[in-house]
């Protein structure tokens, strides 16, 4: 396409509300240095463009509904012909994974590199993420193996994956009044949730509790003294909720309990950083586990 690339937008998210941008997490200097030969990247929108605010609003200014899947050749029928009406336009959302195969291998190549190299995180993140490994892999005295677990059972996942999970008649209401107000569409007027819920839990397309990970670690021959590290945030119902995984994997740790609140304070301006942290550790990790589909990056 030819085209020059603005330094990406990062979406909000729908539950965290969080409005990080990409130079607050990414090492930007670097991202634009690895890509020199493959693309040219600036890191602002032009000063010839003076109604920024039509960029991700405006019809005019904005390529919207970009299929899931699409292929290279769409964006060369689609987008390169507005962006030479245009000079400037903005794709909203973008979303491009590499479990997506169907492009030409030298683009297929970029992407990787792309995924692989030029996204860094910032040094400060990086330099934490690594004292986090180090204390949790030294937390008995000795060099350990540890077990990382993204427990996707944030209040938020569990509104959105509709699914039904056990609760008192009062945290059932509170939470069908949390869906309808987060996904009036998708809510309508509930009676035909209950179905729903029960089919996506019979097809194990529900987050699982941590009680059921506990069991299914158990099961799969996990000792008791096993060190995890748990990457998530602040778990449904709280300390009810976790205490059936706390009592059979006692060992359980989460970055806070690793670091001390003055050495995490420079995160939690962004909920992304603290993700970041969580991402690098589970990356770091000798065993892998995660409860649903989705990641940082």
């Amino acid at each position: 396409m030819n085209a020059t690339l603005i330094l990406p937008v990062l979406k909000q998210d729908q539950i965290w509300k969080d409005q990080t941008k990409f130079e607050d997490i990414f090492d930007v200097d670097h991202f634009i240095d690895y890509l020199k030969y493959d693309v040219r990247i600036v890191r602002d929108i032009p000063e010839w463009f003076t109604d920024k605010s039509e960029l991700f609003t405006s019809i005019r200014r904005t390529v919207k509904n970009i299929p899931k899947y699409a292929p290279a050749q769409f964006y060369v029928d689609n987008v390169l012909p507005r962006i030479k009406e245009k000079k400037i336009m903005a794709l909203k959302p973008f979303v491009d994974r590499l479990g997506y195969d169907n492009v030409p291998s030298e683009i297929n190549r970029l992407r990787c590199r792309v995924n692989y190299h030029a996204l860094k995180f910032l040094p400060e993140i990086e330099e934490m993420s690594d004292l986090l490994v180090s204390r949790m892999r030294n937390r008995t005295g000795v060099s350990n193996p540890y077990m990382a677990l993204h427990l996707r059972f944030e209040k938020g996942m569990v509104g959105l994956s509709f699914c039904d999970f056990v609760g008192t008649r009062d945290e059932k209401a509170r939470m069908a009044e949390y869906r309808k107000k987060e996904w009036p569409r998708r809510y309508k007027n509930g009676s035909h949730l209950w179905q729903l819920a029960l089919q996506k839990r019979k097809e194990g397309r529900c987050p699982l509790e941590p009680g059921e990970v506990a069991v299914i670690l158990r099961a799969m021959g996990y000792p008791k003294e096993t060190q995890i590290y748990v990457a998530s945030g602040q778990v449904y119902g709280g300390q009810n909720r976790m205490a059936p995984l706390k009592n059979m994997f006692p060992s359980l740790v989460t970055k806070e309990e690793l670091a001390t609140k003055e050495e995490l304070d420079g995160f939690r301006k962004h909920v992304t950083s603290l993700a970041a942290l969580d991402f690098l550790v589970c990356l770091k990790s000798d065993v892998f586990v995660m409860t649903h589909g989705g990641q940082l990056c």
